[in-house]
């Protein structure tokens, strides 16, 4: 009888601390809607000390919202998307990572976290948001033809979206032309560049048109060297062919 007793003072003394914590994470928000941001970041703060009550995430949503440098954001949204990623406000802390990643110009990261977001989240009603985001990060790596082919997505697929209006203000007026599918044969790949520029010279010595291609495997640059561009395959494995009669070993990959 008791330990009955105990058990629920101890559930009614629980409750009454849920309680107070939704009534005070309420008055936060009331705070917070009504402009005074600075009673609003701390309350918002008090309440981070109870990290097991089930608002604990739509406090750090507002602690990043309230919070004005990227690297404070970034991290209560990773709080967001580390711990509670079954939570509503799960989906909304990766779109909001990646566009604190796009405003310090690091779309490496934004990219991953819009990638994450459509990987976690298929049915997220932000699509339109995604694609616009996911578009200007292309673009601004250099990726124009895939940010513009975000941007015509988004366009197509949500035409009466606020987005999609922004999205048609970027797009040129007439977009450049897909490249050109072709095979070539690559005969090296270097992480010294000098090494490249010293193979590519004695392949054109040697008659061949070759070239330097970079790119960027796992954060490191390689040098890859490139002879010749066909049509199809087929032409590109007799080049293979020939070099191979001269010692020099290659094989058929993909231009772009």
């Amino acid at each position: 009888m008791y330990q009955l007793s105990l058990n629920r003072i101890i559930f009614a003394a629980t409750l009454i601390v849920s309680l107070n914590f939704c009534q005070n994470i309420d008055e936060a928000i009331k705070l917070f809607n009504a402009g005074q941001y600075e009673k609003a970041k701390e309350m918002f703060k008090e309440l981070t000390r109870d990290i097991s009550n089930p608002r604990i995430a739509e406090v750090y949503y507002y602690l990043a919202k309230l919070t004005t440098y990227p690297d404070s954001t970034i991290i209560f949204y990773k709080k967001i998307i580390d711990n509670h990623p079954n939570s509503r406000y799960a989906d909304i802390a990766y779109l909001e990572t990646a566009k604190t990643f796009i405003g310090i110009e690091d779309f490496k990261n934004a990219l991953h976290y819009l990638n994450e977001l459509n990987k976690n989240f298929p049915d997220t009603e932000l699509k339109d948001e995604i694609l616009f985001w996911t578009g200007i990060a292309y673009i601004e790596t250099g990726n124009k033809n895939g940010g513009y082919q975000a941007l015509q997505e988004l366009i197509k697929k949500y035409p009466r979206s606020i987005w999609a209006n922004r999205a048609k203000n970027l797009l040129p007026s007439e977009l450049p032309q897909p490249q050109k599918e072709y095979y070539t044969v690559q005969v090296g790949s270097f992480r010294n560049k000098e090494n490249a520029v010293k193979r590519v010279e004695e392949l054109k010595q040697k008659g061949f048109e070759a070239r330097i291609v970079e790119a960027v495997v796992m954060d490191k640059t390689h040098y890859r060297v490139w002879v010749g561009e066909f049509e199809t395959m087929e032409k590109a494995k007799s080049l293979v062919a020939k070099l191979d009669s001269l010692g020099i070993k290659g094989n058929v990959v993909k231009g772009y």
